[in-house]
């Protein structure tokens, strides 16, 4: 907990136990322990997999992290209950989400405009990325600024609808209506070169700007997903890079089942004991 959940460095815990406990360790039995935890904490890391592809909807972010010097990525699924999913992998191609949630996976998702993302059948594009594209322009001409104001009140209507908890079968109803709407957005700005890459990002994304209308409770952002992911970029400015792929895989798992219990209101450090109880059996 003194390594996950406060943050600390291997060498500050070592500091620590000493000073307040009296008690002598080596960092590599700091790191013996942690290791011995993550062991410990894979059987839940794999029955976490299953709830992630089970789930009604997944939100799944990436960013880049370090190990052993190599640029890898770190993963972050996170489902409509709060299970929460910390992989690392050298890729950040679809390979990984294959590997996730499973060849031919049909379920719904909410994610970026990252080009891995295009395998998924049914996808949420997030409308935050979107918005902040269009706002990019807005200095640009003032058929920039004109684009930014439709799409922020393109987005207001959604999630004002969104608020008013229709039934399934309004949804369905308008769903072609606001997309539609979108498509004459682009259209009326068709012609104006500068606003070639907000209109081409726009349109790529056509069919999964509104996929959140029929699954009530799924947000039309990926901020949910993008929350989950602040805890480990702030570790990855504290330790910099991990020294080895088994210290990167055993971050997952022992991540994983913190990162859950902190988001669905559980605590961690009673979770964790139970695993370890289980696991290694301790009385």
């Amino acid at each position: 907990m003194l390594k996950f959940h406060l943050r600390g460095v291997i060498r500050k815990i070592q500091d620590f136990v000493f000073q307040y406990n009296d008690f002598e360790i080596s960092p590599k039995g700091i790191n013996d322990i942690l290791l011995r935890v993550g062991s410990a904490c894979k059987k839940d890391y794999e029955d976490k997999i299953q709830k992630i592809r089970s789930a009604k909807w997944r939100y799944i972010d990436e960013t880049g992290i370090k190990v052993n010097g190599e640029n890898w990525w770190l993963w972050i699924f996170r489902t409509d209950t709060n299970e929460t999913l910390v992989v690392i992998r050298k890729s950040r191609g679809k390979k990984v989400l294959e590997e996730i949630l499973g060849e031919g996976h049909k379920g719904a998702n909410i994610a970026d405009g990252w080009r891995a993302y295009s395998w998924i059948d049914k996808l949420q594009r997030c409308w935050a990325h979107l918005l902040r594209e269009v706002d990019h322009f807005i200095e640009t001409s003032e058929n920039g600024k004109r684009l930014s104001e439709d799409i922020h009140a393109c987005f207001k209507k959604l999630r004002d609808f969104l608020d008013r908890n229709p039934s399934i079968e309004e949804r369905r109803e308008k769903k072609p209506v606001f997309e539609k709407e979108l498509e004459d957005i682009v259209t009326k700005y068709s012609d104006i070169e500068e606003l070639k890459k907000p209109l081409t990002y726009i349109k790529n994304g056509f069919g999964s700007w509104y996929t959140c209308m029929l699954y009530p409770g799924m947000e039309p952002t990926n901020n949910l997903g993008e929350q989950a992911m602040r805890e480990h970029v702030i570790i990855r400015k504290i330790i910099g890079c991990f020294r080895s792929e088994n210290g990167a895989a055993n971050y997952q798992y022992i991540g994983s089942l913190l990162a859950t219990c902190r988001l669905q209101g559980k605590n961690g450090f009673e979770e964790l004991a139970e695993v370890l109880r289980q696991e290694l059996c301790l009385s």
